[in-house]
């Protein structure tokens, strides 16, 4: 399944809100809107380009897969 830019910046919000594993890592990029009100929060996710979006995700999905594998 293709997700499209809006599913993504949906994801991201998600992820913002919560790491999936609990705490975040130091370096999260996500680190420096977990502190923001909601609203700017999510203003700020809409305005980010798609470079940035990928970006994200795909330091999402690294960081996912590598802490996964040190809890199983």
């Amino acid at each position: 399944m293709k997700f499209t830019e809006l599913d993504k910046r949906i994801w991201i919000k998600g992820l913002t809100l919560e790491c999936p594993l609990g705490k975040a890592m130091d370096d999260c990029p996500l680190n420096a809107l977990r502190h923001l009100p909601v609203a700017q929060m999510n203003q700020t996710i809409n305005n980010l380009t798609d470079e940035q979006v990928e970006s994200i995700v795909g330091i999402h999905q690294e960081c996912f897969h590598k802490r996964l594998k040190t809890i199983v």
